[in-house]
């Protein structure tokens, strides 16, 4: 990369607002010689570059060019694996990017590795789009001996190929676990640990990611249990999702955050046994709102902390254009006792507008446009 920035300085230090490359100086950039590249016994593992016309780019598309390496490569057009796909119906770009993601499938023999494969999915009942979505996702299914009993096994957990191919699309690894030494012992421990398996199937689609370790999911599960959410509750699998997705520092460093506001060890416990989802929020996130709450809209810490989900609103969106409108109808006297911000916050934007925003169509219009634009997440411009 040395070489690269080097080679780039000269050109760019003409101060030219534009340089001028060939095909052969733009791709000359990124050509490197080494010892090893002149070894007799040397091949190389770079493929051809296809011959560039000359481009005119300013000096900050050239410093960008060269610093993502973007010299376009040509599929070898000799190679068998090429004309197996193109021959089953894939598009040129479709293989581009298959085999940019696999290149090992570039060298795979089309007679004992890719067409028995293909075959395969087919017998499964695959579509070709479904193939064509399958391998794109998990090219490494076409190098695997027991595709079959692996697949098999998750579509009879989830049900359909539809779902296989939501959960591939969050981890591109689930077909490569082992089933017996990783997934398996995964599912058996949910289960041991009284989750359905319509939960577990949940869980597969929506983060597939915590079956690749079971020591980290034991971990969770353990975890959670300590912090006293129960089983059977309906935040157990948000909690499960939420504390998977994050290291043990993390998850001490929102509850810290918390605690400078003036929570307590058990005022945490119990605010994460009610809404998980708190500690799936930036820190700097819980400050802005916290802050709001309690120092402008005047909220006690027992009041949030009794009603966390308050917290996973938006601050711009939802928080402050309801109490900005709220304090208005109030200072206005437009506005009857026993209206606030708690009691209004969770109402849908469809109860809230036709409740409290349509008293200021009329005559405060600046004001009820300042609203939709905050909650459109646009600037007010008056």
């Amino acid at each position: 990369m040395f070489l690269v920035q080097k080679r780039l300085f000269c050109l760019l230090s003409c101060n030219k607002p534009t340089i001028h490359l060939s095909s052969y100086q733009l791709c000359s950039l990124f050509s490197f010689s080494t010892a090893e590249d002149h070894s007799s016994n040397h091949r190389s593992k770079f493929m051809l570059v296809e011959p560039l016309p000359s481009c005119e780019l300013s000096s900050k598309e050239a410093a960008k060019m060269a610093e993502g390496c973007i010299c376009e490569k040509k599929l070898p057009s000799s190679s068998p694996s090429i004309e197996f796909f193109k021959q089953s119906g894939w598009s040129d770009a479709q293989v581009m990017k298959l085999t940019k993601r696999s290149p090992k499938l570039l060298h795979a023999n089309v007679e004992t590795a890719l067409k028995p494969r293909m075959r395969s999915l087919q017998d499964m009942g695959f579509s070709d789009t479904e193939i064509v979505e399958l391998v794109s996702l998990c090219p490494h299914v076409l190098l695997l001996l027991d595709i079959k009993p692996r697949i098999n096994f998750w579509r009879s957990l989830l049900g359909s190929n539809e779902r296989l191919l939501k959960a591939c699309k969050r981890n591109k690894f689930l077909l490569g676990y082992s089933l017996a030494r990783t997934i398996e012992p995964n599912i058996s421990l949910l289960r041991e640990h009284g989750i359905s398996d319509e939960r577990i199937m949940h869980m597969v689609t929506t983060l597939p990611r915590s079956f690749g370790r079971i020591d980290k999911l034991k971990e969770v599960i353990k975890y959670i249990e300590e912090l006293g959410v129960p089983r059977d509750s309906g935040v157990y699998m948000c909690a499960l999702h939420v504390v998977m997705g994050m290291n043990k520092s993390s998850f001490d460093s929102t509850s810290a955050t918390l605690m400078s506001f003036g929570c307590s060890q058990p005022d945490i416990i119990a605010a994460f046994r009610k809404c998980p989802n708190v500690w799936a929020l930036s820190n700097k996130t819980i400050c802005d709102k916290m802050t709001f709450l309690m120092k402008e809209a005047g909220f006690e810490l027992t009041y949030i902390i009794s009603r966390p989900m308050i917290l996973t609103y938006s601050l711009e969106k939802r928080l402050r254009p309801r109490y900005e409108v709220l304090n208005f109808l109030k200072q206005n006297k437009l506005l009857d006792e026993g209206h606030s911000l708690p009691s209004v916050v969770p109402l849908s934007e469809e109860k809230f507008i036709k409740k409290y925003l349509f008293r200021l169509k009329e005559k405060f219009t600046s004001l009820y446009d300042s609203y939709l634009a905050a909650v459109q997440g646009k600037p007010h411009v008056t």
